[in-house]
């Protein structure tokens, strides 16, 4: 019973507002640091947000692309094209600060 306790806890930090913030952290962190690596995990950890969000009428076929967004930030990190990483992440960062936009105006 104590490993589902955890398993569901870990799963609602990844799905919620933590999974949202660290992975956007954690992919700014990659770009400032030059690591792709980091990206791919900021990538990893969007999946759930971009799941729930492929599931609503407004974003039906972009929720989806999100993560790929990352990835290809991660693939210009590699080629030392940081400008683009940063575009690139922008995506994400701007639906994830308008929903909570939209969340804080309730």
């Amino acid at each position: 019973m104590e490993r589902f306790s955890l398993l569901s806890t870990i799963l609602i930090l990844l799905t919620g507002w933590p999974g949202i913030i660290t992975s956007l952290a954690i992919s700014v962190a990659g770009i400032r640091r030059k690591n792709p690596a980091w990206l791919i995990a900021g990538a990893i950890l969007a999946v759930p947000f971009s799941w729930y969000l492929s599931q609503t009428p407004l974003f039906k076929h972009v929720g989806l692309l999100l993560p790929l967004f990352q990835l290809g930030a991660a693939v210009a990190v590699h080629k030392r094209v940081t400008w683009l990483a940063w575009l690139l992440l922008m995506p994400f960062a701007g639906i994830a600060g308008w929903l909570g936009m939209v969340v804080l105006m309730q």
